[in-house]
């Protein structure tokens, strides 16, 4: 009985999360997913990474959507369909590894878990969020939380453990360096563990050796591919240079950034969150070490979120579904399982009917959004309407094959436009350009100069404040061709 229960749960909760990720499958990608989709286009196209089209973020991402784009498909629902099944992989990894845990005082929560992290995800995720390196990190950020634990708790096959905990350790920070701050959390609490039981030449031989030799595996073929391209220096300044001036541009944060952000999250998760707060303080002795390191995360991870104060964007806070929904999980259990023994149900059919009545409960707000967007008369436009389709539609009828074109603004339109960017500067973020950068525009725009060029609203008074010659040659060379309601398309005379 115990085992066909626990097999309809996870048949359920994978059954959900199919149906949510089918659900969300039309939705159009964002400004950020768009870049990412050029981005990748231009790596298939041949194209040098940062050379080709400059961007600050680190190549993990990129590789996630060229992989994406050459399995599925560019369109949207070729990218989230690759993404549905990546979280499938994910859920039936979260099923299978956390029933070897003692966690839940009702065993089908092993199976139902999946359900608090991505089904949690898919219902509260927009346009904007879909598809997101913060959401997509929770999978190998978890896997290495569980590679150590189980070194931690057996020494067989040490060596690959920590072989595989470095390799993964390398691609998360190939992924974004702004993570490192969690990965140290996880190896500091992990070697205080050890600490009291081995000793420091152990943990050096048999850990911090393999652990760097599997950490080298992804930085060399990396930094083999900077080296062949020449682009050393450049990769320096996004690593390094850059991201220290960005963080001191004080015009770009925006306290109510933060404080807008805080409140969907806050009102998104705002029963999980209460129930988290029940699971911590169920934190046993007999998985401290594992609940230590998800705990970690969460505080770990919410300082990495406020520590971006040039950013503070909503879809960083889907850095925190893992440790949040664990710790949900715990806490609902713990409830429901006090419930039961004071109501005490005879037949499992009514148990069974009560934790559905409780998930849904606990789950309202997220299934009350979906049920709103699949009722809604407007269903097209909140999974398929494409925000930027007006903004090229005159465009699209006069551009011919030779005509290249240089967005100001959201990428989406090369997209639309079916055009890759000729030129490496990334329109998309002229707001944390610095001086230099906007010298390097500028020569480039001038030697280069596109067909058609898109500015968008507020970025012409940027440009004109940023780079005065600049924008003199774009108003000498080029005619308004058509206004739209986010900006302006100039035609070169």
């Amino acid at each position: 009985m115990l085992y066909i229960k626990n097999r309809f749960a996870s048949i359920t909760a994978l059954l959900v999360i199919i149906t949510l990720g089918l659900i969300q499958s039309p939705t159009v990608l964002g400004g950020d997913q768009s870049l990412f989709v050029v981005i990748a286009q231009l790596l298939d196209s041949g194209k040098t990474l940062y050379k080709d089209l400059f961007d600050y973020k680190q190549p993990g991402i990129y590789l996630f959507y060229l992989i994406a784009g050459k399995t599925f498909g560019w369109s949207d629902v070729g990218i989230h369909i690759f993404e549905l099944g990546y979280w499938i992989v994910f859920s039936l990894f979260l099923i299978f590894s956390i029933r070897k845990y003692s966690l839940f005082r009702a065993d089908y929560f092993n199976s139902l878990l999946p359900l608090f992290i991505i089904g949690v995800y898919y219902c509260n995720a927009n346009f904007l969020h879909l598809t997101q390196l913060e959401a997509l990190i929770n999978f190998p950020l978890f896997l290495i939380v569980w590679l150590l634990d189980r070194a931690y708790k057996t020494e067989n096959g040490l060596f690959v453990t920590y072989l595989a905990i470095g390799a993964l350790i390398g691609i998360v920070l190939l992924c974004k360096l702004v993570f490192s701050p969690i990965i140290f959390s996880f190896l500091l609490i992990h070697f205080i563990f050890f600490l009291k039981r081995k000793s420091l030449g152990y943990i050096f031989i048999k850990q911090i050796v393999p652990l760097i030799l599997g950490f080298a595996i992804p930085v060399s073929i990396f930094l083999f591919y900077v080296f062949i391209h020449h682009i050393e220096n450049l990769v320096l300044d996004i690593y390094f240079k850059i991201p220290t001036s960005v963080i001191g541009l004080e015009d770009q944060i925006d306290l109510e950034r933060l404080f807008s952000s805080i409140r969907w999250y806050g009102k998104k998760m705002i029963v999980f969150l209460a129930l988290a707060v029940i699971g911590v303080f169920l934190i046993s002795k007999k998985e401290s070490h594992f609940l230590s390191l998800i705990l970690s995360w969460a505080i770990v991870g919410l300082f990495v979120i406020l520590m971006q104060k040039t950013s503070w964007w909503a879809y960083h806070f889907q850095l925190l579904y893992v440790p949040i929904g664990l710790f949900a999980a715990m806490g609902l259990d713990f409830i429901f399982y006090h419930s039961l023994l004071r109501i005490k149900p005879k037949a499992p059919l009514l148990e069974g009917c009560l934790i559905a009545v409780v998930l849904s409960l606990v789950f309202y707000n997220q299934l009350n959004a979906v049920w709103k967007g699949l009722a809604s008369h407007n269903y097209t436009k909140l999974y398929s309407y494409d925000y930027a389709k007006d903004d090229v539609t005159n465009l699209l009828k006069v551009l011919k094959k030779e005509d290249t074109i240089f967005v100001c603004g959201n990428p989406r339109m090369y997209v639309l436009a079916s055009r890759l960017p000729e030129l490496s500067i990334n329109g998309w973020i002229l707001e944390y350009y610095l001086d230099y950068q906007w010298e390097e525009f500028y020569s480039e725009f001038k030697d280069n100069s596109p067909t058609y060029l898109f500015v968008k609203n507020d970025y012409d008074r940027l440009i004109a404040s940023k780079n005065k010659k600049l924008w003199e040659l774009i108003t000498n060379e080029y005619s308004e061709y058509d206004s739209v309601e986010n900006g302006k398309w100039y035609k070169k005379i």
